[in-house]
């Protein structure tokens, strides 16, 4: 590890392909966020406002509900429901997707949330021996069948969206808070044509096929959003014509010991989480093994705890000491093999996919082109 040479500033390593240095030994994840964000504090106030701007469109709309809430039962869904409901008064649809394995501390959080606002909630599942064949699939053709859970949640969006006429669609994420989906190696594609790409030919297409069904429509209504962006257009215009999925945190941002402090007294939240950062899928911890296996010098606590150095919520030598006893730990996840086991999957088979997928392939042209030059140019 102390050969390894890191950035000075968080401590991503020079092994991920898409990383570079400049003088200062600084990485180009860590000034990009510095271009981005460190004029937060100045610009704070106007983005809120633009946000307010955007609930005050979408109650003009007069549709049955204002918005809609991505509810996982995790520190950062909460927070978007109880601002949405608690604080800006909205109609709100709080929406779930349970793969087969939401957790029973995400079950809870998400009745406690529920009991404490004024919200609709509908919930979506998929039964287990349905999906054994679905997450196989994924897992043997792309190493990733986190994959196959995001398209469901999209799906589960859009059918909302589409039935309800829902305007708005207020994510608890955010470009601030994302540490991984901004790295190139490890950017997870869930768009409905990669997914009807990967299935195609296969036994999880007759059952899961619809979750690609209208495939293009919620992937041009981000690309538009995400246009807009780009050229300064208003979101509150694009409104009237294409649903707006908007990240909280890209207007509204508090560290997570105030989020925490707020949603435990108001929504009776609980943190019991033993994984990297979520507590809603009993699955949370593979992905970040899987990350391990395809680049090397990284442990499941690199990408997430780079991102809590640049917000100043973690000390560069904190984060390796973590880096430092995760090594030492070693080993894949206990939910690994029971995951292999019930989906039939051979570790050395889940390994082979891991290390020799290129799932770009299964994506198309115009869509990477799209998500390049989105990626490339957007700021907030």
């Amino acid at each position: 590890m102390n050969d390894l040479t890191r950035c000075s500033r968080c401590i991503l390593p020079a092994t991920l392909d898409s990383i570079t240095f400049d003088d200062d030994g600084v990485c180009s994840h860590c000034r990009k966020y510095e271009k981005d964000f460190d004029e937060w504090d100045r610009i704070s106030a106007r983005r809120e406002k633009d946000f307010e701007k955007l609930l005050e469109k979408a109650k003009s709309l007069n549709r049955p509900y204002d918005c809609l809430v991505p509810l996982s039962g995790g520190k950062d869904s909460t927070y978007a429901l109880w601002l949405c409901t608690s604080v800006y008064k909205l109609k709100t649809l709080a929406v779930t997707f349970d793969n087969g394995y939401l957790s029973t501390p995400a079950r809870d959080n998400i009745r406690n949330a529920l009991r404490s606002c004024n919200a609709d909630h509908i919930f979506y599942s998929v039964n287990k021996g349905n999906s054994a064949s679905l997450f196989r699939t994924f897992a043997l053709k792309t190493g990733d069948f986190c994959n196959a859970c995001m398209r469901g949640i999209n799906y589960s969006i859009e059918n909302a969206v589409r039935s309800f006429r829902i305007p708005l669609v207020i994510k608890g994420s955010g470009r601030r808070v994302q540490y991984v989906s901004q790295i190139k190696e490890v950017t997870s594609l869930n768009t409905a044509s990669y997914f009807a790409n990967v299935i195609k030919g296969t036994d999880s297409h007759e059952t899961f096929g619809h979750f690609a069904g209208g495939k293009h429509r919620l992937e041009f209504q981000k690309i538009a959003g995400g246009i807009a962006d780009i050229l300064s257009i208003s979101r509150t215009t694009m409104m009237r014509f294409i649903p707006q999925h908007v990240g909280m945190y890209d207007y509204i941002y508090k560290p997570f010991p105030e989020i925490a402090d707020i949603i435990r007294k108001e929504m009776g939240w609980k943190d019991a989480s033993g994984s990297v950062e979520h507590l809603d899928c009993e699955l949370h911890d593979i992905p970040f093994y899987k990350d391990t296996l395809r680049i090397p010098g990284i442990t499941k606590y690199t990408f997430h705890s780079s991102g809590l150095i640049r917000q100043g919520l973690m000390t560069r030598e904190e984060a390796l000491q973590k880096e430092e006893t995760e090594i030492r730990s070693g080993g894949s996840p206990q939910e690994l093999k029971k995951f292999l086991h019930e989906n039939d999957i051979m570790m050395e088979d889940y390994v082979n996919a891991v290390t020799g997928a290129e799932n770009s392939r299964f994506e198309p042209v115009f869509q990477k082109m799209a998500r390049n030059i989105y990626h490339r140019f957007r700021r907030f």
